[in-house]
């Protein structure tokens, strides 16, 4: 489940009580997320990079009574020296000296086929072995810079053995080329923009969405972002997801964006969790292993309820009629895994 967090990024991928969670910039969404599917085992947390809006609930979220987190794998950053990161570190050693948790600082495509769990694949695609141990640069570096964002973890969830979803973090222009060098196959039926749909560092922001998707090939597009935040997802991100998918590719936000919507209205919520109020589009949107393959809700028809009321959709620019209430068939039924 992609959940809706406001401004940030949180995935919560469970099998019965066990899970997964990928980045936690707050932890009550999740906590009510894993007590409505009786899961009280986070068997890794993975923080994709140090940027508050993707760490900042992981240390309270580690020392939760009622949550067991068994291992938290992260990356060195000694450009971040923000108190979450900090304290997030503070309370990880803590624990650690007492045998509650294990601390990985190895997260890069070494560990691959270390994360897995019952029918939950975790394939770690960025950084490679070279980045990881090189970490974020100045521009003085044999390498070249390299941005935390650069080096944002690319995590590609896996349901029983099939590509699910793609978590790139906030992966930027570089890191992404680098991928592309490295020939990584990023496919997958969902995509969480990275970034929140921001300036991705490219010269031709436009361009950088069009040849990741084009790279992704997804069928959905989700941007986790605030409505309260900038003013994400940007235009031309946009623009370019449909030059290389056209009309083919569903796009939802977890939250209504002032780009589409500058107003404040009492308007009808696709999915009604935490934060939701006036301000979810999709909200949080589930997606399932399912006999028909990948699927996910909210169905486009309950998403355009929605979107059909704002001002000026952007997941709707250069669609004749928009997406019809039947371009997405979404089912909860024969679930094997949950993402």
């Amino acid at each position: 489940m992609v959940l809706n967090v406001g401004h940030g990024n949180c995935s919560f991928i469970h099998d019965g009580s066990t899970s997964v969670v990928v980045d936690v910039p707050n932890a009550l969404p999740l906590l009510g997320a894993m007590a409505s599917s009786d899961a009280d085992v986070i068997e890794h947390l993975i923080l994709s990079h140090a940027d508050n809006d993707h760490i900042k609930g992981a240390a309270a979220l580690m020392a939760h009574s009622e949550v067991v987190v068994k291992s938290l794998w992260v990356n060195p950053d000694s450009t971040k020296l923000s108190d979450a990161f900090l304290d997030l570190l503070t309370v990880a050693a803590d624990r650690q000296s007492r045998g509650l948790l294990n601390v990985r600082t190895n997260l890069n495509v070494g560990a691959d086929g270390l994360l897995d769990i019952r029918r939950i694949g975790v394939r770690i695609l960025h950084p490679g072995i070279v980045w990881a141990g090189i970490g974020p640069t100045g521009k003085d570096h044999p390498s070249g810079p390299i941005s935390s964002n650069g080096m944002s973890a690319v995590v590609r969830i896996e349901l029983d053995g099939q590509p699910a979803v793609l978590l790139p973090g906030d992966l930027d222009s570089k890191g992404f080329s680098e991928m592309r060098k490295a020939q990584v196959d990023m496919k997958a039926p969902v995509l969480v923009f990275p970034h929140h749909g921001g300036r991705s560092g490219a010269p031709d922001n436009r361009a950088f969405a069009a040849d990741l998707a084009t790279a992704v090939k997804p069928r959905l597009v989700i941007f986790s972002h605030g409505r309260t935040h900038f003013m994400n997802p940007r235009k031309e991100i946009i623009d370019g997801i449909r030059d290389a998918l056209g009309s083919d590719v569903q796009i939802a936000c977890t939250q209504i964006s002032r780009a589409c919507h500058e107003k404040e209205l009492p308007l009808i919520s696709a999915q009604g969790d935490l934060l939701s109020g006036q301000t979810a589009c999709a909200g949080s949107v589930r997606v399932t292993r399912t006999d028909d393959g990948i699927l996910w809700e909210p169905h486009a028809s309950r998403h355009a309820q929605t979107i059909d009321v704002l001002e000026s959709p952007l997941c709707r620019s250069h669609l004749r009629g928009g997406l019809s209430a039947d371009s997405t068939v979404v089912s909860q039924s024969r679930r094997s895994a949950d993402d």
